[in-house]
């Protein structure tokens, strides 16, 4: 049926079944088989069947290998020729923030039907907040407003003067009420913060309700913390969207102390239904400063370590976003600005030699190309002084890369993770073209040039800012066109990978950046049973249609932690 197979036979591994001791007579766990499972290992094989006992692969074969592993207990699943594959791996997933806006107000401004003020007005009819009380939530798009900086006329007006704070799908603008504004003290004689900007009435000079980048720190002194209650409800939330689509493990990118305690808490109570890298970074230490703080999170950090959670990251913020232009650029923005950087380099290269030297990875965020550049030395420098390493660093989005930069992620062993749901003329593509131009548009998102020289290429989603589901980013990443239609213009010529590639970026690859390659990633015996069965086979349907695929089952550690049924 699939071309190229090569059958894995493997049985009654003396290390992991004790040679078929009584136990494994009695029958394994739980047996697939009529499959197509992809294995997902370098040479993309397949094979037919496969088993599983006390959370671990044991055998991966054939139907009649697998079979006589069969015993009463087994819950033998027939795939009736569905796909099953490793579950995936995201290696960028603000969860936490995630699962915050789906108990708020959570607005879908790219593929709802409903405008931007009609979910707004269910919000203020469906949640039955005290007159007083905060409303918070986030999702609304930039492209919907003019400018991408809507006021607080429509939120006024809509909820009543309440105080109302909510958080843009691109992840650098808050969109606030005027009580919220009032709160936050913020007027027309609030300075802009640095590497921020409040945006401002052109004829009045008034605050007219949208926060770009850290100028969104002014509102955080004054919204509410929610009570334990929720954070643990929230996040419980998050994770259980990620199962859905088939996700068990990610990294959390900027986890602060607090969250990094909650993640605990809910591996302590066996919540924790996912493997997480925590990306370390106080919240007040972000973007631009060099601080104790960082280092006081990163000194503390071994108390959050656990089963499923690894706290060997760190967060650094290199720029914002073009489309704001809050990145910084190796050649300047059509207007002639130009927005500097987080750091000058010296201060940087200090920073990733010492981090380096500590021996966590660094997750990086950096969007323009001049910010790229920066980062790059900044590795650089670190390699020089401290030498080769297993940090296993990454940075992240890379939506303008110098082509004389390219080659130097493969150079430097630092891993390119894109989101791959970006890689077409998305609705923000006309902000991205006034800012810098058509031109250097085309260039934005590299993908196979970096694996043409070399580069470890990894998946993630951002999510909440764009859609958490891998496969709508994995079709994207083939088709470079809009995921949720089935024509329309490319972005970036030549920079399409096929399905292999795309799907290694999702699995093996995220689970290398992760250390999780000795336990996922791929379907190999002795491997953790970390699992997801599609409705269809992704290598024999349209490429248009792979973003309309379903996960009808997610497996954790051979545990069921969704199930579409």
């Amino acid at each position: 049926m699939f071309k190229n197979i090569i059958w894995v036979r493997i049985s009654c591994l003396v290390l992991l079944i004790s040679a078929c001791d009584s136990s494994l007579k009695q029958g394994i766990d739980t047996a697939f088989i009529n499959g197509g499972i992809y294995n997902s290992d370098e040479s993309h094989t397949w094979s037919e069947a496969l088993g599983i006992d006390d959370g671990l692969i044991v055998i991966v074969g054939s139907n009649g290998e697998v079979r006589e592993l069969i015993g009463n207990k087994t819950n033998v699943i027939d795939l009736q020729d569905k796909m099953l594959m490793p579950s995936f791996h995201d290696g960028h997933a603000h969860v936490s923030y995630g699962g915050r806006d789906k108990i708020g107000c959570n607005i879908n401004g790219r593929t709802s039907s409903m405008s931007t003020r009609q979910q707004l007005n269910e919000c203020a009819n469906n949640l039955n907040l005290k007159k007083d009380a905060w409303l918070t939530g986030g999702g609304w798009e930039l492209f919907d407003f003019p400018d991408g900086a809507p006021s607080s006329e429509m939120l006024d007006e809509i909820f009543g003067g309440r105080p109302v704070s909510l958080s843009g799908a691109f992840g650098h603008n808050l969109w606030v009420s005027s009580k919220a504004l009032e709160l936050a003290g913020i007027n027309s004689d609030t300075p802009d913060p640095p590497n921020g900007t409040i945006v401002r009435d052109l004829n009045t000079g008034k605050p007219s309700g949208t926060l770009r980048d850290s100028a969104m720190n002014i509102m955080l002194k004054v919204l509410p913390e929610l009570t334990v209650e929720q954070q643990y409800k929230s996040l419980l939330v998050g994770i259980e969207e990620a199962n859905k689509f088939g996700i068990t493990a990610f990294i959390e990118p900027g986890v602060d102390q607090p969250l990094a305690r909650l993640y605990k808490n809910l591996e302590d109570n066996e919540d924790l239904n996912a493997r997480v890298m925590l990306a370390l970074s106080p919240i007040k230490a972000l973007p631009g400063s060099v601080g104790s703080e960082l280092f006081d999170l990163l000194a503390e950090r071994g108390q959050y370590r656990g089963r499923y959670l690894n706290p060997d990251s760190v967060k650094i913020y290199i720029d914002g976003v073009i489309e704001t232009q809050t990145s910084n650029m190796l050649e300047p923005y059509n207007d002639g600005s130009n927005f500097p950087p987080f750091y000058n380099q010296t201060e940087l290269d200090e920073l990733f030699q010492r981090l380096d030297e500590m021996k966590v990875q660094i997750h990086t965020h950096a969007i323009g190309d001049g910010a790229i550049r920066n980062a790059l030395d900044a590795f650089e420098y670190a390699l020089l002084h401290n030498g080769p390493n297993d940090n296993r660093h990454l940075i992240v989005h890379l939506q303008l890369i110098d082509k004389e930069d390219q080659s130097r992620f493969g150079e430097l062993n630092v891993a390119a993770n894109f989101q791959c749901l970006w890689c077409y003329p998305d609705p923000y593509i006309g902000f991205a073209e006034d800012a810098i131009g058509k031109d250097r548009v085309e260039r934005f998102y590299p993908v196979r040039s970096l694996q043409k020289v070399g580069a470890l290429l990894v998946g993630g989603s951002d999510w909440s800012v764009t859609s958490l589901n891998p496969l709508e980013a994995i079709e994207t990443a083939i088709r470079r066109q809009d995921p949720y239609t089935k024509t329309g213009p490319t972005l970036g010529q030549n920079e399409e990978v096929d399905l292999y590639t795309a799907l290694d970026m999702y699995t093996r690859n995220a689970a290398y950046v992760m250390r999780l390659e000795d336990k996922t990633g791929t379907i190999e015996v002795g491997k953790r049973a970390d699992l997801i069965v599609l409705d269809r086979n992704l290598f024999e349907i349209p490429v248009t249609e792979i973003s309309e695929a379903k996960v009808l089952l997610t497996l954790m550690d051979g545990r069921e932690v969704y199930n579409l049924q």
